[in-house]
């Protein structure tokens, strides 16, 4: 009995570990009121008594046919009872010719068959082991069910008996659907001086059946919360006021910015001082594009407005044209740019100098078509 049960309980744990894998959550439940999770089932099968004798008969022919029906209430996803009627007929073997319930023959032995209509009434307290150590999951396919129980068992059969048995089972429930399930049940039961024995007698039985679950079916499930343990909340909660000293802080500034008169700045024109400037060209060209002309006018009011020389200082691409034509075209674009800013802006020719370098290597960013230019300094 006792390794029947360990078995049992291996048995769940190593369901629950796969279904805890597969479902990755589990979850409590609202208990439901007593008109919810009420169910009935029903099943055929076959049993096999086990009384003084009946090891003398071939184990193949005293298996009778069997019949269930049951009636229950799960109070719980893990716990629930039930009300129900197991049997149909029993056989067994006696060396008596006279002994009760003997009828068909003789088997090849000599020892006279028995057969006799039997009822088992009993009570059980199901329970549910892989809701119970897996969570509750509507959708759960498989789950396994125990359970133990007591009641009465009667002959039908001349002459009547009544003996108290001690039931117990295990219920392999498969979902078809949230109405319906398939069930595989397996059964026994312990009686003590049963039906004419004269020692302790038992009947074991197996079937397969349905069961429909009346509505309202099911259960409202939760999250569990995980514990936290006492060192994170301590240091959840130090955050949490030091973000509240934060807040506050803020709110202060907030307070005090609002209620600060306005500051008046007042900003000083910087008057001549001219920033540098830098003329672009086209390839192989000496020629100002009007695009330039705005920026040359600006540089221009500047060196106007201050007592300063400036250098206008051409450059050219050193990767186009030899080092002399590339001397040559930087003096033209120095010259081209100071012909613009002392004809068309009025700048004064003694403020500006004229220099020219020639050609060199990428001057900005790494862009030959930018050392195409000249540069206007101080």
């Amino acid at each position: 009995m006792k390794k029947g049960l360990l078995f049992i309980l291996l048995a769940a744990g190593s369901v629950c570990l796969s279904a805890q894998e597969k479902e990755g959550k589990t979850y409590t439940v609202e208990t439901n009121r007593f008109g919810a999770n009420w169910f009935i089932s029903g099943g055929v099968g076959g049993q096999v008594y086990f009384g003084d004798n009946d090891s003398k008969a071939d184990f193949g022919k005293r298996i009778a046919p069997a019949v269930d029906v049951a009636v229950g209430k799960w109070f719980t996803p893990s716990i629930g009872l039930r009300v129900a009627y197991n049997g149909l007929q029993a056989k067994g073997a006696t060396p008596n010719a006279n002994d009760v319930f003997v009828k068909g023959g003789t088997y090849s032995n000599g020892y006279h068959k028995q057969k006799w209509n039997l009822a088992n009434f009993h009570g059980d307290v199901l329970f549910n082991l892989s809701n119970m150590f897996c969570g509750y999951k509507e959708d759960r396919v498989y789950s396994l069910i125990p359970y133990v129980g007591a009641g009465l068992l009667h002959s039908w059969s001349d002459p009547h008996f009544d003996e108290l048995g001690v039931n117990a089972g295990l219920i392999n429930r498969f979902r078809i659907s949230s109405a319906l399930d398939l069930n595989v049940e397996l059964r026994g039961v312990l009686m003590k001086d049963a039906f004419g024995g004269k020692s302790k007698e038992g009947m074991a039985g197996a079937t397969v059946g349905l069961t429909y679950k009346f509505k309202k079916r099911g259960w409202k499930g939760i999250s569990t919360v995980p514990m936290v343990p006492e060192s994170q909340l301590d240091a959840m909660r130090d955050r949490m006021n030091s973000l509240k000293n934060e807040n506050d802080a803020l709110k202060r500034d907030l307070v005090d910015a609002r209620n600060k008169k306005p500051e008046v700045v007042v900003q000083k024109e910087v008057v001549g001082v001219a920033p540098r400037l830098v003329v672009v060209f086209n390839i192989g060209k000496s020629s100002v594009s009007k695009r330039e002309y705005l920026n040359i006018e600006s540089v221009a009011k500047a060196i106007k407005a201050s007592d300063k020389t400036y250098t206008v200082c051409g450059y050219a691409d050193k990767g186009t044209g030899s080092a002399a034509y590339n001397l040559k075209l930087s003096k033209k674009r120095a010259e081209a740019v100071r012909d613009v800013l002392v004809k068309e802006f009025g700048v004064s020719a003694s403020q500006l100098k004229v220099d020219y370098k020639g050609g060199v290597s990428n001057m900005f960013y790494n862009d030959a078509s930018l050392s195409r230019v000249a540069i206007v300094e101080e």
